[in-house]
């Protein structure tokens, strides 16, 4: 699949939905909050399950012949506003280093951060652990992400920032790229 800048393409979702299960988007906020409740360091938790998770469901995509390096980002961020865990995300930034690349990333209306208010930390560490896992397995680098800004916490949008631990090129090219979140299918603006 080739994306040139300024060119708009329609997708439909049901690749992305035959292969996830959708669970109510309140239900877990309810079931956030009650692991807040018993635990006191809950987003480390979650970030390392959600690590896990994108890790798996990227391996598993890709071994079904869905999920490639080429369409890796797509498939992503596609699936977080088909399921609604954003309205909409903007790659910001890409830095390219010696050894590692950095992505700036922005999401807004996010699951937990658009929800849960008057909070004093990020709350989305199960959105930033499911990018990690999933890039990982993608471009084969160890990949950290965290949460730097959060709605939640009264900031504009949530703001991501992604390392990969390697250098990866084509990521340069998905500088500007929007996900948003529409009725029946989602719009990819380059």
């Amino acid at each position: 699949m080739s994306l040139e800048a300024g060119a708009k393409t329609t997708y439909d979702i049901k690749v992305l939905t035959e292969n996830a299960i959708l669970i109510d988007r309140d239900v877990i906020v309810d079931i956030y909050t009650g692991f807040e409740k018993v635990l006191r360091f809950v987003g480390g938790l979650l970030y390392t399950a959600s690590k896990r998770a994108g890790k798996l469901t990227a391996e598993r995509l890709e071994k079904k012949g869905i999920l490639n390096r080429e369409n890796a980002l797509d498939l992503l961020f596609w699936s977080f506003t088909a399921a609604g865990y954003a309205d909409r995300v903007e790659i910001v930034d890409v830095k390219m280093g010696k050894k590692d690349t950095e992505v700036e990333l922005r999401l807004i209306g996010t699951l937990l951060g658009s929800r849960l208010k008057g909070r004093k930390r990020p709350v989305d560490q199960p959105l930033a652990g499911y990018i990690a896992g999933w890039l990982e397995h993608v471009y084969g680098h160890r990949v950290d992400a965290r949460e730097t800004k959060c709605a939640a916490k009264g900031d504009d949008s949530c703001i991501f920032n992604v390392k990969i631990h390697g250098r990866v090129g084509e990521l340069a090219k998905a500088v500007g790229r929007i996900y948003k979140r529409t009725e029946h299918t989602h719009s990819l603006i380059g």
